[in-house]
């Protein structure tokens, strides 16, 4: 009796690992195959991108930054125009979280010193679904969604990290104001600047 509750025991599990197996082989053929779809778009995917992306500042911002994407007459539509290509790129590879928030850095930094909310910072990515609906086979919609939501969670995780420097470093200088203003003032003794910055390190 024990032998064939063992016996029933093994052949459900091999029937799960062979259920999961397959499972897990269409969703490496369905990720290959919209990965082929995003290659054979890339340009038409990376200039509705930039357009979305400049979209999102004021119109009259907008207007000069989709112009020349040259870093000398233009450098934040330069920039821009750079990263989302980069990141384009990369995710038609194997990428990590942490390469994929190294890339978008750029963009990400600009935007955190600009008036964006963290939702507003990052919310040209979401334009990729809309660009995503237009030239992608409906079959790939699903698949691409998640790979957006992975970029918006990366640019995310970028932006707080961005805006988190950015506080470290006002204050920083306040102190910096401060200490120098009471130095002349002969109230304190020189600090170096790891005084400054404290145990926190930017």
């Amino acid at each position: 009796m024990l032998d064939i509750q063992l016996r029933e025991v093994y052949i459900l599990l091999t029937i799960n690992l062979k259920e999961n197996t397959i499972l897990l082989r269409q969703s490496c053929y369905k990720i290959m195959d919209l990965k082929q779809a995003l290659g054979k778009n890339r340009e038409a995917f990376i200039k509705k991108w930039f357009q979305a992306t400049i979209d999102t500042y004021p119109s009259q911002s907008a207007k000069i930054l989709g112009k020349d994407a040259n870093r000398f007459d233009n450098p934040i539509g330069a920039i821009t125009h750079e990263t989302v290509a980069d990141v384009f790129n990369l995710i038609l590879t194997d990428f990590t979280p942490e390469s994929l928030e190294r890339t978008l850095d750029p963009v990400i930094r600009i935007r955190a010193v600009q008036a964006f909310s963290a939702s507003e910072a990052v919310s040209f990515v979401y334009a990729l679904k809309d660009i995503g609906e237009a030239l992608l086979d409906a079959g790939m919609i699903r698949e691409f969604d998640r790979l957006v939501d992975q970029i918006a969670l990366a640019s995310f995780n970028r932006f707080m990290k961005c805006r988190e420097e950015i506080f470290l470093l006002k204050a920083t200088e306040s102190k910096r104001r401060i200490h120098r203003a009471f130095e002349r003032a002969g109230l304190v003794a020189e600090l170096t600047e790891e005084d400054l910055l404290g145990s926190k390190q930017i």
